[in-house]
């Protein structure tokens, strides 16, 4: 296959496979050269991209899942690749990981002097950054430079081929608490990897496999970036206006109206539950509204507007409720369902969820994207609970609430930012593979 180089072409879409994983989705990047590949979360909730890199072990506290074996994490080699080198702390991205007000900080921090960092000539490297993230979560790294290839498509007709992106910026991490392996960061910020590759003023789009194939990487369904993303996106999409936060202006936010509960025949099982003033809108802090975030598994809303959701779902739910199995899940509603043998997919009588997004779009959430097995066939019965979660408030401001990964499972999602707007239809996405 023909390695393009990514300056040459105005009409570029770059799709890739994403996989499943337990607690998220994975995309694979090729860095450096020859190239070094790593499996990363695919989450639009941040912008720096990272992989564990160095000389010397990747280490990482409370680092207790699925990713932890006996095996040492893969780690990107500097060394090793002919293209690498330390990016800069007069560039723009290392001013952007350090959050600094002043562009001039970096390369102070770094030693250099007055006139050198003035006159854009200090040739130190930017220096080391810590990188949080929600629930106490960080990475401690350096800014790194080297070729990122992804697999791009002239014109969305030509055959998929390597299409290299040079000098692409990303954190040579060493140690984090609470991420054992790197991310993709596609928020809207500088350092995003969107950003980067050109592909804001455009979109992009994303179309995540059930849960039941995480693991699996035989099974995948694909991340589009660029044009093509926008024009598939047609018939039966449903949209809502994308909102903007003065505070976190990188992410990406839509509005809530309510939720309501719909019966086997699709009609309303329960009046729409409105939702509060702060979930339709961004107030002028930036607080408010729904973020929609890869990087985060379960939706999250807040009391007392999920409360009245776990109310109504009690109601017309036709199923005893298993308290033994709410209290070692942390779940808040489990059912005991009746099913005869495995898979038990969606043959229950389990309301599904409709969320009544801003500009009147109506999202109704496959059953699978609400609801989960959580034990084995016994006794012709299995538990299954609602997979969504109270917000922790923590009075601090901010998303109002978060629409999670796992109910973006089986719906096509394409982030418009020409006209900005997201856009949702839910469809078998390993059909979509």
């Amino acid at each position: 296959m023909t390695l393009l180089n990514s300056t040459n072409y105005d009409f570029l879409d770059i799709i890739e496979p994403v996989t499943a994983y337990t607690d998220g989705y994975l995309l694979s990047l090729n860095l450096g050269t020859p190239p070094q590949v790593f499996q990363v979360y695919l989450d639009t909730g941040s912008d720096l991209t990272w992989v564990p890199c160095g000389t010397t072990s990747y280490q990482c506290m409370e680092c207790v899942n699925d990713h932890s074996s006996s095996k040492p994490t893969p780690m990107f080699l500097p060394t090793q690749s002919s293209s690498s080198t330390m990016d800069l702390c007069g560039s723009r991205f290392c001013v952007d990981v350090h959050s600094s007000d002043n562009r001039f900080d970096p390369c102070a921090a770094a030693g250099c002097d007055i006139p050198a960092f003035t006159s854009g000539l200090c040739p130190r490297p930017c220096p080391p950054f810590s990188y949080t993230y929600g629930g106490g979560a960080l990475v401690l790294g350096s800014l790194a430079r080297d070729s990122v290839t992804l697999h791009g498509s002239i014109h969305g007709i030509d055959p998929l081929s390597p299409v290299e992106f040079p000098g692409f910026s990303f954190g040579c991490v060493g140690s984090s608490i609470r991420e054992p392996i790197g991310i993709a960061g596609f928020g809207k910020g500088t350092l995003s990897l969107p950003s980067q590759l050109g592909f804001l003023g455009k979109g992009f789009s994303h179309c995540f496999l059930g849960f039941r194939f995480a693991r699996n990487p035989n099974v995948t369904s694909p991340l589009v970036m660029g044009d093509l993303a926008l024009s598939a996106a047609t018939d039966g999409f449903v949209f809502t206006p994308m909102l903007r936060s003065v505070t976190y202006p990188n992410f990406y936010y839509i509005g809530l109206e309510g939720v309501s509960l719909l019966g086997d025949d699709g009609s309303g099982a329960a009046a729409m539950a409105a939702a509060p003033p702060s979930l339709s809108g961004v107030d002028p802090r930036g607080d408010g509204g729904v973020l929609v975030d890869t990087g985060t598994t379960y939706t999250h809303l807040p009391d007392p507007f999920y409360a009245s959701l776990l109310s109504s779902l009690s109601a017309a739910a036709p199923y005893e409720r298993s308290r033994e199995l709410e209290a070692r899940t942390d779940f808040d509603r489990c059912f005991r369902v009746p099913c005869a043998r495995a898979p038990c997919a969606a043959e229950d009588r389990l309301p599904a969820i409709s969320l009544h997004l801003g500009g009147g779009a109506r999202l109704t959430l496959p059953k699978l994207s609400s609801y989960y097995p959580v034990t084995a066939v016994r006794d012709s019965v299995v538990v299954k609970c609602l997979l969504f979660q109270r917000m922790d408030d923590g009075g601090g401001g901010g998303p109002g609430a978060v629409l999670g990964s796992f109910q973006m499972q089986n719906v096509e999602v394409v982030y418009d930012l020409v006209a900005g707007r997201v856009g949702f239809l839910p469809r078998d996405c390993a059909l979509r593979a």
